[in-house]
């Protein structure tokens, strides 16, 4: 499933010279999600599990990708056979740069064999190129050209990906889109909902325009996720590690009722400095990893430090019946 993976570690030297066609013809992998690679609507399978990771891009100084290769391959090695690895955007610096995706893939090297990966568009990325990286299955909204907004259902989860780039818009279409999933058969009988988006809907790190896109998208956006009982919100951009209260509106949800956040930095950016956010219920300092695990009852995530150390858990139970 993931020969051209092994190609970019094979052939690296090559494709730095060739940028041009590693875009076109050997970067990422290639699966679709077509209907004998998912689940079918509303089936579950036993303690599945995913690992999330975000901002796995470099120092933009140093562009050395070692060290986040050797989290994710650990992350793997560790995470009891996830079957699912997501990117929250972010991936690499230069998302518009084949040559460093290269780069990034080379140092990687077969961690990811045998695996789903999914990804949603951060600000440091190409549409282009990103949808060439990862298993995209291409269901973009009508005119949406290359926007990222896509779902997929994989062991009773049905997982919303979502572009925080464009949503800061606001635009009807994207409103229009994200309203018809949550309807869908896929949506409603799954026993699981996650959204998953670069920027926060909540931010953790005061930045002036995180604030102003933020506003939009719970405006336009949380309204839906709230109504087609979205349970989780994974997110990255500020580069640290939190985790929100359950969240409605512009703050904690006064009935203990609603969605929580986790933000997750995996690379080797310097941590950003928290602000004073009432809603934050956890946090730590970057890199950090979350391995989601979920059954019939039961959700529930762990995030790791880069020594692969538990930090925090939370766990969302089904309602008994």
């Amino acid at each position: 499933m993931n020969t051209k993976r092994k190609a970019l570690s094979i052939f690296l030297p090559l494709l730095m010279i060739l940028s041009a066609l590693l875009c076109a013809c050997t970067s990422g992998t290639a699966i679709s999600y077509a209907p004998d690679t998912q689940d079918t609507p509303g089936e579950s399978i036993a303690a599945f599990s995913f690992l999330y990771f975000s901002d796995t891009q470099a120092d933009p100084e140093a562009g050395d990708y070692s060290s986040v290769g050797e989290l994710i391959a650990d992350a793997v090695a560790l995470g009891e056979s996830p079957a699912l690895a997501i990117f929250g955007g972010d991936t690499v610096d230069d998302g518009g740069d084949a040559s460093e995706w290269a780069v990034f893939w080379q140092a990687l090297g077969a961690s990811l064999d045998g695996m789903a990966t999914a990804a949603v568009a951060g600000n440091h990325d190409s549409h282009a190129l990103l949808a060439s990286q990862f298993d995209y299955p291409h269901t973009a909204p009508a005119g949406q050209g290359d926007g990222f907004f896509y779902s997929f259902d994989m062991g009773g989860v049905h997982f919303l990906m979502l572009d925080s780039n464009i949503m800061g818009a606001g635009r009807q279409q994207d409103i229009d889109w994200l309203r018809e999933d949550l309807e869908s058969s896929a949506a409603s009988s799954a026993d699981w909902r996650i959204a998953v988006l670069h920027h926060p809907l909540w931010p953790v790190v005061a930045n002036p325009k995180d604030e102003v896109r933020a506003e939009t998208m719970r405006e336009h956006f949380l309204p839906l996720l709230e109504a087609g009982g979205v349970d989780l919100v994974l997110c990255g951009h500020q580069h640290v590690y939190t985790r929100t209260l359950p969240m409605s509106g512009d703050g904690a949800s006064a009935d203990g009722a609603g969605i929580v956040q986790l933000m997750a930095a995996s690379g080797a950016k310097q941590s950003y400095i928290l602000g004073d956010t009432a809603y934050v219920a956890a946090d730590a300092q970057a890199p950090v990893y979350l391995r989601v695990e979920a059954d019939e009852s039961a959700l529930t995530v762990v995030a790791y430090d880069e020594s692969h150390s538990p930090i925090d858990t939370y766990t969302i139970q089904k309602p008994s019946e």
